[in-house]
């Protein structure tokens, strides 16, 4: 830490020993810094406070008779647009800045002067707000100040007459638009009904109604046809039973086919104890005795119809049965048949129903939603026609000038003081690094233990100065000058501080170099 402190001395004393450096520094940067800073032009600040009163009598006494708007929210839309290009070119005419500016390049200039240089912001209270310019003529100033004032308090007048007439004017070609549109639906309406007449809604249950009644009654007939088909398939079957036992007690003897029955039933048993169902020979004995049954049962037949058998009581009794059953399905398949035409009539009668109701519902609500649309229009509009009057009869923004702009009398800026003192630390700054470079590119040794650091060789003594030498004079000079030196610099400081401080004393000095 010992070593780390001398070193730093060292440099130090480095520095001090390129000291002129620092002089010529601050003799060179401070007094035209210092100049520059005075012959900054005077910044002029004019203000004015207004307060906007939000708060009407009439809000609660007219709610759900007048359309309710939010005054708050349209003050801050008027601070958010004071500064928009429209309102800038009315604070320029009110104000006759224009006269400054010969070419457009001039005017936009003095747009964005205007744009940067006006500020609106609140103070702190609920709707207070300060708007001030700075400029360098106070006359102008007070003048652009007052200008922004005027447009401010006018936007909200104009900007609330301007909403409401293009909101009267919008909700009357809308009611417009939807009194056409209404009178059409009310049109396709009545077109719609006279074109289905016949056609009601909710008629359909009735189609629907009668299509399962005849559906049930086909249902029932066809149920009893097969009813009647199955005691004429039973009465068949007695009847050829009855053909073939009076067959046999005709003849008494057995057919040319029962032999061979016979054998060919006792080969099957013998098959079947031998292989399975699925065998071959199995099959075509099987194949073979229903042949030779098929031909004893049209051996029979062709018999009986030959008069070889005598017909029983039995026999006439279920062929009259046979033919009075072929008759009544007869008559029941004539009726399903006049049934199922019905039924398909009723249902295409139906099926347009749908289509028809579908029509009718969308005609009805486009009809209701255009009436809908349009009474609500029509309530708007008088609630409109009495927001109008009573944004005629009081304004729902009140302004009220809390402090009016005055004429700047003493500028209010720029900070010189505090400019020339940046000055003065810059040269400083400027000067202590110049020393200090240069003491490391030509660097001197000042003590024995900087030799020794920089060389390693062992340092046995030092000579001191002698007082007739004359280097101590010489060294005492060289410091007094320094000092003597920063004193003037120093004062001069002070002198221009004085100069920027006092109004009449730079306006002074101002004139005096304008003279020049």
């Amino acid at each position: 830490m010992k070593e780390q402190l001398k070193a730093l001395l060292d440099l130090v004393q480095g520095a001090w020993l390129k000291r002129r450096w620092l002089v010529i520094s601050l003799l060179l940067i401070c007094p035209l810094g210092w100049g520059v800073v005075t012959l900054m032009p005077n910044q002029y600040t004019s203000e004015a406070r207004v307060y906007a009163d939000t708060r009407s009598i009439l809000q609660p006494l007219l709610k759900g008779l007048a359309i309710n708007t939010d005054p708050s929210q349209e003050l801050s839309l008027i601070v958010k647009t004071l500064l928009s290009r429209s309102n800038l070119e009315t604070i320029i005419r009110y104000s006759d800045a224009a006269a400054t500016a010969k070419t457009s390049e001039e005017y936009e200039a003095l747009i964005t002067d205007l744009k940067n240089n006006i500020k609106i912001k609140s103070t702190g209270r609920e709707n207070l707000f300060s708007i001030s310019y700075v400029g360098s003529d106070p006359r102008y100033v007070k003048k652009i100040v007052q200008s922004a004032l005027d447009v401010f308090v006018d936007s909200a007048v104009g900007q609330k007459r301007e909403d409401t007439s293009k909101a009267g004017q919008f909700i009357d070609d809308q009611i417009r638009e939807y009194e056409i549109r209404l009178e059409e639906s009310e049109a396709d309406l009545a077109a719609f009904k006279q074109r289905y007449e016949g056609y009601t809604p909710g008629s359909e249950a009735n189609y629907y109604a009668k299509i399962e009644q005849r559906k049930g009654i086909l249902e029932s007939t066809e149920l009893e046809i097969k009813e009647k088909q199955t005691q004429l398939f039973t009465a068949q079957e007695r009847l050829e039973t009855e053909k073939a036992k009076a067959a046999k007690n005709q003849f008494g003897v057995e057919t040319e086919f029962d032999s061979r029955l016979d054998l060919l039933e006792a080969r099957l048993d013998d098959l079947l104890f031998r292989y399975t169902e699925k065998h071959p020979n199995v099959k075509e004995t099987r194949r073979q005795i229903e042949e030779l049954r098929a031909q004893k049962q049209l051996s029979i037949a062709n018999a009986a119809s030959r008069g070889e058998i005598l017909n029983s009581e039995q026999s006439q009794y279920l062929s009259v049965l046979i033919q009075q059953l072929r008759t009544e399905i007869a008559s029941l398949q004539v009726r399903a048949q006049a049934q199922v035409t019905k039924i398909l009539e009723l249902e295409n009668t139906v099926s347009n129903l749908p289509d028809v109701e579908a029509e009718l519902t969308s005609l009805t609500r486009n009809y209701s939603i255009t009436k809908e649309k349009y009474e609500e229009l029509l309530s708007r509009r008088e609630a409109a026609l009495i927001s109008q009057r009573v944004g005629a009869a009081s304004d729902e923004i009140t302004f009220r000038v809390i402090d009016p702009p005055q004429l700047p009398l003493k500028p209010s800026g720029p900070m010189r003081p505090l400019f020339l003192s940046a000055v003065l630390v810059v040269g400083l700054g400027a000067g202590m690094g110049a020393s200090f470079l240069l003491s490391q590119i030509s660097p001197v040794v000042t003590s024995a233990e900087q030799l020794y650091r920089e060389t390693s060789i062992p340092v046995f003594g030092a000579v001191s100065i002698t007082q007739n030498s004359g280097l101590r004079k010489k060294l005492k000079r060289k410091t007094m000058l320094f000092v003597l030196i920063l004193f003037l610099i120093f004062c001069t400081f002070i002198g221009f501080v004085l100069i920027n401080i006092v109004p009449e004393w730079h306006a002074t000095v101002l004139s005096g170099i304008s003279q020049l």
